[in-house]
C-alpha cells in the first residue's frame, strides 16, 4: 500500500508537469515550542538538575512566531516575519529554531532541487551555504490541514533509529519545497514536529492577481555546509571548545 501511494504521487508529479500548468502562492507558518517545559521535564534525568534548569530558561520567554513561504515553479523562499531582539536575558529560541535570521532558498531546476542557506548575520558577511536533501522515509498516513490533503514522512537519526523529525507535505501543491532546510517531498511541507519545536501553515494564498517573483541573492558567496562550519570553527573557537 506504501508503494501503491508514492507511485500515485509520483504519476501524479509527472502528470502535472506535462500540462505546463504552474502554481505559485503564500504560506503562513506559526511556529510554537509551548511543549519544550513537557518535554525536557521528561527528557532529562534528574541528576540533571543543572541542565535541565539552563534549557528551560531558554524556552521560558520564548514567544511565538510567524513565517512565510513564497513560491513560483521556478523557486521559493522562506524566512521568519518577526525580526530577531538582541537580549542575552530574553532571547525567543523559538525564533531561532524556526530560522531566525536566515533565508531559505529552493530552486526547482527541472525537477532536480537544490536548496541554499542564506546568512549573513553569524560571520558578518554574506554565504549562501548548499544544503544537503534531507532522507526522508514516507509514510502510508495521511491528514487535512487548511482543506490541503497531506502525506507524513519522517527522518530517523541513524544510530538509534528513532524519529528526529516528522512532516506533513501536500501533493496538491506539487513541488518539493519546504520550511528551512528541509524540502525534497512529492509536494509542499504545511507541518513540521522536531521534538519541542512545531510550524503549522495557518494560511495558505495561492495564484494571487500578482504573481510571486523570487531573486535569488547575487552578491553571496556559495559554500558548503561543511566549508561554512569550518570557518564559523575558526572565527568562535571557543564557542565550539564549549
Amino acid at each position: 500500500m506504501k508503494y501503491t501511494l508514492n507511485l500515485t504521487i509520483v504519476f501524479f508529479l509527472s502528470l502535472f508537469s506535462a500540462t505546463g500548468q504552474s502554481i505559485n502562492g503564500k504560506i503562513t507558518y506559526l511556529a510554537t515550542s509551548k511543549y519544550a517545559e513537557s518535554f525536557y521535564k521528561k527528557k532529562v534525568k534528574k541528576n540533571k538538575k543543572e541542565i535541565k534548569s539552563n534549557i528551560l530558561k531558554l524556552y521560558k520567554n520564548s514567544k511565538d512566531v510567524y513565517s512565510i513561504l513564497e513560491f513560483n515553479e521556478n523557486r521559493s523562499l522562506y524566512y521568519v516575519v518577526d525580526k530577531m531582539e538582541i537580549n542575552n536575558d530574553n532571547v525567543n529560541y523559538t525564533h531561532i529554531l524556526a530560522g531566525s535570521e536566515k533565508k531559505f532558498y529552493t530552486n526547482n531546476n527541472l525537477m532536480i532541487y537544490q536548496n541554499n542557506t542564506l546568512d549573513c548575520f553569524l560571520l558578518g558577511e554574506c554565504f549562501l551555504i548548499e544544503n544537503k536533501i534531507p532522507k526522508w522515509e514516507l509514510k502510508n498516513e495521511a491528514k487535512k490541514i487548511q482543506g490541503f490533503e497531506c502525506y507524513r514522512a519522517v527522518i530517523k537519526n541513524p544510530r538509534n533509529n528513532k524519529i528526529s523529525v516528522e512532516v506533513w507535505y501536500t501533493p496538491e501543491i506539487p513541488y518539493q519545497y519546504g520550511v528551512m532546510n528541509y524540502f525534497g517531498l512529492p509536494g509542499v511541507i504545511l507541518e513540521i514536529n522536531r521534538n519541542t519545536f512545531s510550524m503549522t501553515a495557518i494560511k495558505i494564498e495561492l495564484n494571487p492577481l500578482e504573481k510571486i517573483k523570487i531573486e535569488e541573492p547575487k552578491n553571496a558567496k556559495k559554500i558548503t555546509e561543511k566549508e561554512f562550519k569550518e570557518l564559523t570553527k575558526k572565527a568562535m573557537p571557543e564557542f565550539y571548545k564549549n
